[in-house]
């Protein structure tokens, strides 16, 4: 499941600052990540050895998380993914009489405008 997570991460590390990459590191994980190609697969396919589709991945993870670090974009994109979630779950209960409902959906808009400053 790890290896599961740790692909999810990265793709979101990937969708926010592939375009950073060159193009050959960028079409490396895309491989890895969204077609969910093993080492060897993309070895075969981008004609390299297998240890150079790892060593390209780790190198392209360890920039991908250079800028996440820097810029926390990703980090910021969650929190606020998570408080949305949070507000609609909030306002779903208002029609079925949660009387607190109404005092959480605000907040996690408060927590949304937080992040956003």
């Amino acid at each position: 499941m790890a290896d599961v997570d740790g692909r999810v991460a990265l793709s979101y590390l990937l969708d926010f600052y592939g375009p950073l990459l060159t193009e050959h590191r960028r079409e490396l994980l895309r491989l890895y990540c969204e077609e969910d190609l093993s080492l060897s697969e993309i070895a075969e396919q981008m004609s390299i050895t297998r240890q150079g589709v790892s060593d390209a991945i780790r190198k392209a993870r360890a920039q991908l998380e250079g800028y996440e670090e820097k810029l926390g974009l990703v980090a910021r994109y969650l929190a606020i993914d998570r408080q949305a979630r949070a507000c609609m779950e909030a306002l779903d209960r208002i029609g079925s009489g949660d009387a607190g409902a109404m005092a959480r959906a605000r907040q996690a808009l408060e927590d949304i405008l937080r992040i956003e400053r």
